[in-house]
């Protein structure tokens, strides 16, 4: 067996892995967890600075349920892209963190409106969405970075390790399909369809997000914000840690690169070391 391979239990030698009872069975390191980052068009700023909360929203994956969404580590929520969008419709992230666990519903490998949309490749949607939550146990998070990223840092920058790496050191065979597919997923080179949701973790909240001074690490919002003195003292009073981004003559999604910068630069100015 590979050094951080699983162990089966029951006489289950001959049944598939699910990527949730994989990561349960395995003896893979926990990495760090990086914050939770919540995306939303800068539009909705007045809505959450009069709620004070980010609020759980009725879901069109989960049609029964509402829902607050986070990704793990990166501000990868995209919404379609416009050609030229008007400075209300850019978006504004959230970076957060818990002294005390939000109750959380789901944690999926990848967006999971993605993978229902199939706007990921039919290797990944060919099998059950239920496979891939993995929230059964929080150090899931750490298990997968670990697994398919190494570390932390290795995860923001989207640098997975080598696939045939990964499957020889397990010693994956046909029974991994499922864990093998969310390996090659985070290799794939980004497109319209499978962009950045394609390899961030999902994180969704059955809860409203109430902020205040002790979960909020940072926020990035447009430049634009700052000539509105009232939502400035707000965003200051959640955190001193406030990046802004220019918007330019581009496309919606060309603008992503300024905010990954952001959050980086939130994370180095809170010493959050990835």
């Amino acid at each position: 067996m590979g050094e951080n391979d699983v162990t089966d239990e029951g006489g289950m030698d001959n049944e598939p892995l699910t990527l949730r009872d994989f990561l349960g069975k395995s003896n893979l390191a926990v990495a760090k967890e990086p914050p939770l980052v919540h995306s939303t068009q800068v539009q909705n700023i007045w809505k959450v600075k009069k709620s004070g909360k980010l609020l759980a929203m009725p879901c069109s994956v989960f049609k029964a349920e509402k829902l607050c969404y986070c990704f793990v580590g990166r501000p990868a929520y995209k919404q379609d892209d416009i050609d030229n969008p008007q400075r209300w419709q850019l978006p504004m992230a959230f970076v957060l963190r818990f002294h005390e666990p939000p109750s959380i519903k789901r944690i999926f490998p990848f967006d999971s409106g993605a993978f229902m949309q199939h706007r990921l490749p039919d290797y990944v949607t060919g099998f059950d969405l239920e496979g891939f939550d993995i929230s059964s146990d929080r150090r899931n998070i750490g298990r997968l970075i670990s697994l398919v990223y190494r570390t932390p840092d290795k995860y923001f920058d989207r640098a997975a390790a080598g696939f045939e790496e990964i499957t020889e050191q397990h010693e994956m065979t046909l029974r991994h399909q499922e864990i093998m597919a969310v390996c090659r997923l985070a290799l794939d080179n980004s497109s319209r369809k499978c962009d950045d949701r394609a390899a961030a973790i999902e994180v969704s909240l059955d809860q409203d997000v109430v902020l205040t001074h002790e979960n909020v690490l940072g926020i990035v919002v447009p430049e634009e914000v700052t000539r509105e003195p009232s939502l400035m003292k707000w965003l200051f009073g959640l955190t001193p840690n406030i990046e802004t981004y220019s918007h330019f003559p581009l496309s919606l999604h060309a603008h992503y690169g300024q905010i990954y910068q952001a959050v980086r630069q939130i994370y180095k100015k809170a010493g959050v070391r990835l």
